[in-house]
């Protein structure tokens, strides 16, 4: 049913320097109580020590940066993190702008005649995680928006029933 691989691109390994450049991370150690150079060597992917899931989970948490994770599930070939906890359908005007904004970045670079570098091919990813969370949001938001109000709800079941059975879908 799932074919996961890893990849062998360290696709993993580049979010751990990401991280670390991005973020003060003694502060972040304070908010998980663990020894800052502890943190620093298991975000240091020339170290023997390695987080754990459940360290990068609670780094996520407290940051509220996917970076790890998105770096973790591309390492297995998998699209980024969506949170589901930040759908709010009152909010699907602002998604589709910004996923309209994510994708207009990616199409300036792909089109940009510059030199790829590591830099900038990290930044593209990031477009690209972006416009893919914010397009998950927007589908996550249409669904509890359709399935809030139960008439609307019973009318596209019922005609999603209606067209199965006619042969449409």
């Amino acid at each position: 049913m799932f074919d996961y691989q890893v990849s062998i691109q360290p696709h993993f390994d580049n979010a751990c320097q990401t991280f670390a450049s991005r973020h003060n991370i003694r502060e972040v150690a304070d908010k998980l109580g663990m020894n800052q150079q502890t943190l620093r060597n298991k975000l240091n992917p020339d170290q023997v020590h390695q987080l754990t899931a459940m360290e990068i989970a609670a780094i996520t948490d407290a940051t509220e940066d996917a970076t790890l994770i998105d770096g973790l599930l591309a390492q297995m070939k998998c699209m980024p993190a969506v949170p589901v906890n930040e759908v709010k359908a009152e909010r699907m005007t602002h998604y589709v702008l910004q996923a309209t904004s994510e994708i207009g970045k990616v199409a300036a670079a792909a089109v940009s005649e510059q030199k790829m570098t590591p830099t900038c091919k990290s930044a593209f990813m990031e477009n690209i995680n972006a416009g893919i969370r914010c397009l998950s949001l927007i589908g996550l938001s249409v669904h509890a928006r359709v399935h809030s109000n139960p008439a609307l709800a019973n009318t596209v079941d019922a005609l999603s029933g209606l067209s199965a059975s006619i042969g449409l879908s």
